[in-house]
């Protein structure tokens, strides 16, 4: 907005004296509220069933944003490999493990995937 102002005042009004006075007001960024490992437990435990732990579980254990969870395809998921195609989002072309690392708690192992009915080895 501020340097819609800028150009309204310098441009248009060719008044650039009266542009030197916009301030941009800085606010602090929050930090994102991020679940414990309780609660990320309690949620994969009220999924109703293996496919949908594994909807919840698969994107949780491979670091994935709900933008880039929601352009997945069923072709992007090689439970193969255990690997998942990322088009877009900031990880955008790679090929991120659908498997959890040391530290994830989703429910991942191999074959997980093609128990529930998802991905090309089902």
């Amino acid at each position: 907005m501020v340097s819609a102002l800028r150009f309204f005042f310098t441009v248009t009004l060719d008044r650039p004296d009266l542009s030197r006075r916009l301030v941009l007001a800085r606010f602090p960024r929050k930090l994102p509220a991020v679940l414990s490992v309780e609660e990320v437990g309690q949620l994969l435990e009220a999924a109703p069933g293996i496919k949908y732990k594994a909807i919840l579980g698969t994107p949780y254990g491979a670091g994935l944003r709900v933008s880039e969870v929601a352009s997945l395809k069923v072709d992007d998921i090689d439970s193969k490999c255990m690997l998942i195609r990322v088009e877009q989002g900031i990880v955008a072309g790679f090929f991120v493990p659908s498997h959890p690392g040391p530290r994830r708690t989703a429910p991942n192992g191999p074959g997980h995937l093609a128990a529930t009915g998802l991905g090309h080895g089902a």
